[in-house]
């Protein structure tokens, strides 16, 4: 059946409820899910990477018997993967309490795109929780939700982490907007250090439940090349304890994801004005420091932004000039269904009467 329940708005109500129960019971983001995992033996499935991922276009039954209709444009997968260690823990929690605002930045993408969020924190073989975790793709404030259902390590058994199977897990991910339109998601990796440089068949088989198929050995410079292909990929370079920004880490990332995905934030406390940055820089055909004020601030009068800081954030994108308006340059750009088509099948990539809806009978009708 059609998801209808994805074409929902994010209810900012409940989450501030969710958020004063919390505080009021001196709960911390992550406690839900330490208490699910004490209960069962295992992640919440909401999390567990080895579960399917994907983003389906949602839509609603129309008038006519039949039909469906596309309520909020296609989906748009935006994956925020966060280092589930050491200092870099907490900035997962900041995600969750910065959920409502990372909601609204993002409102400047819609309604060409039904934004649906996921969060992941990936970390060391070595600590006890698993390695790679990753929520469901939610356009509600679900996505917020199961944040609280991550368990970061917050230790870390050395410096180097295992940033490759986080990465490697984006593989996995299934998603209508590259698989119907030949478009790409938004996948940023929060971290402060390097990866391995590799993952094994093996690792893949016992961290994230897939097959690396006939290769014995992937090195990461091949999994961000096999990304690249799907995502616009970034790393969101942060500070270590030591609120140094180091320079090794940026030249091994520079080798593996290629110049100019690498964003420095200094100040982490503008992560989430940075991810939806990106998006504007990489969907508009030519970004201003206007258009950023704009797009972050669209329709929003009660998202307050200080100028200040709105320097920094364009400041720090452009490190990323080469990759602007990226998303605009692919060649189905112009072809997507627009918000109120209606469709023949919920599981139709074309609406009736679009110039592409021959190409339907070709298209899978089950998910």
């Amino acid at each position: 059946m059609a998801r209808t329940s994805d074409v929902r708005s994010f209810d900012y109500d409940a989450l501030r409820t969710t958020t004063r129960s919390m505080r009021e019971r001196g709960e911390a983001v992550h406690d839900e899910g330490r208490r699910y995992r004490q209960e069962h033996g295992t992640l919440h499935p909401h999390v567990d990477v080895k579960q399917n991922r994907g983003s389906h276009n949602a839509m609603i039954p129309g008038k006519e018997p039949g039909t469906f209709v596309l309520v909020n444009g296609i989906a748009l997968p935006v994956l925020s993967m966060f280092d589930g260690t050491g200092s870099t823990a907490v900035w997962l929690e900041d995600f969750f309490h910065a959920a409502e605002r990372q909601h609204r930045l993002f409102d400047g993408a819609r309604p060409r795109y039904n934004t649906q969020l996921a969060s992941a924190v990936v970390q060391d073989v070595v600590d006890p929780t698993p390695v790679v975790q990753l929520s469901q793709f939610e356009t509600d404030e679900r996505s917020a939700e199961q944040v609280r259902l991550l368990q970061p390590a917050g230790g870390g058994g050395d410096l180097t982490e295992d940033y490759d199977l986080g990465l490697a897990a984006g593989l996995y991910v299934y998603a209508d907007l590259w698989t119907y339109y030949g478009l790409k998601g938004y996948f940023t990796l929060t971290a402060d250090d390097r990866g391995r440089g590799f993952i094994t068949k093996d690792g893949v088989l016992e961290h994230l439940g897939q097959d690396l198929g006939q290769s014995g050995r992937l090195e990461t410079l091949e999994i961000c090349r096999r990304l690249l292909e799907h995502w616009h990929l970034f790393l969101l370079q942060v500070p270590d304890s030591s609120r140094k920004l180091l320079s090794y880490s940026t030249n091994w990332w520079n080798e593996k994801l290629g110049t100019g995905r690498i964003i420095q934030v200094g100040n982490p406390s503008l992560l989430a004005e940075v991810r939806a940055g990106l998006v504007y820089v990489t969907e508009a055909t030519h970004p201003t420091k206007q258009g950023l004020i704009e797009f972050l601030g669209a329709g929003n009068q009660e998202l307050k932004i200080d100028a200040h800081d709105l320097d920094k954030v364009w400041s720090m994108l452009q490190a990323a000039e080469q990759h602007f308006s990226a998303q605009v340059n692919l060649s189905g750009f112009q072809d997507i269904p627009r918000p109120g088509d209606v469709f023949a099948n919920y599981r139709h990539a074309w609406p009736i009467g679009h110039p592409r809806a021959v190409e339907n009978t070709n298209v899978a009708t089950t998910v």
